[in-house]
């Protein structure tokens, strides 16, 4: 792990291991819009691309706001120090969650740009080839109970550990060809000390979101699922 202050105002943490040397640059999107291997990623607020660089594919994501706060600005943050900062937090996370086995994407880099009082930011992670949102999936076909009965034990396992996603919906799960589960945009995400009432907000907010997809394009999805979610949640320790 490297840190640097590539300019003014632009500062970098990168893997030095698992990516080339990063510069600033890198974490426009409008830089990779012309070159190969770019695409626009669908889902949640915008701002994630697909860029090709060195030898590897990754997704850079720039950080959006939500909610009332966006008639403000869409992309600023208070400045309150590089360790602070969103994606800083973001990536120190990912790394301890790939240390504990958890299938997550790689972190590759972040960067911010201090400008006064407010910083904008962006990450990057590896690419995760070959899968698709579980939305996606539900889109087009239906998951057997096993999977996911697997998905509950997994979600089990990330709580147990002490992480806490702070927005576990249908398009932050990835499934790959073999039903293998990934959990991505760990944003805001936090280290619990143990579980607690705490666990049962993220597991609902996922139930939410499919709900709320099935309404607005039907999914092949229904209430026995979700209880097979919930038997392998509590059958994990």
């Amino acid at each position: 792990m490297s840190y640097k202050n590539e300019s003014a105002g632009c500062y970098i943490l990168q893997d030095e291991n698992v990516i080339e040397k990063l510069e600033c640059k890198h974490f426009e999107a409008g830089y990779w819009q012309d070159k190969p291997g770019f695409s626009l990623v669908d889902g949640g607020r915008g701002g994630s691309v697909k860029i090709r660089i060195g030898n590897q594919t990754a997704i850079l994501r720039q950080y959006r706001r939500g909610g009332l706060v966006t008639h403000i600005s869409k992309d600023c943050y208070l400045w309150l120090g590089r360790k602070g900062s969103r994606p800083w937090r973001e990536w120190h996370l990912l790394q301890q969650a790939s240390q504990a086995g958890l299938p997550v994407a790689k972190p590759l880099g972040a960067c911010v740009w201090k400008r006064g009082l407010l910083y904008r930011a962006a990450i990057m992670t590896a690419y995760l080839e070959g899968t698709d949102t579980l939305a996606e999936r539900l889109v087009h076909s239906p998951i057997d109970r096993d999977t996911w009965f697997r998905l509950g034990s997994l979600l089990k396992k990330m709580q147990s550990l002490g992480f806490r996603h702070a927005d576990l919906n249908a398009n932050n799960l990835l499934i790959d060809q073999d039903s293998k589960f990934y959990i991505i945009d760990f944003d805001k995400g936090r280290i619990m000390k143990k579980l607690d009432n705490w666990q049962w907000a993220p597991l609902y907010r996922l139930q939410r979101s499919l709900v709320k997809i099935d309404r607005q394009q039907t999914l092949h999805y229904g209430d026995q699922d979700w209880q097979a979610l919930m038997d392998g949640y509590q059958s994990s320790l």
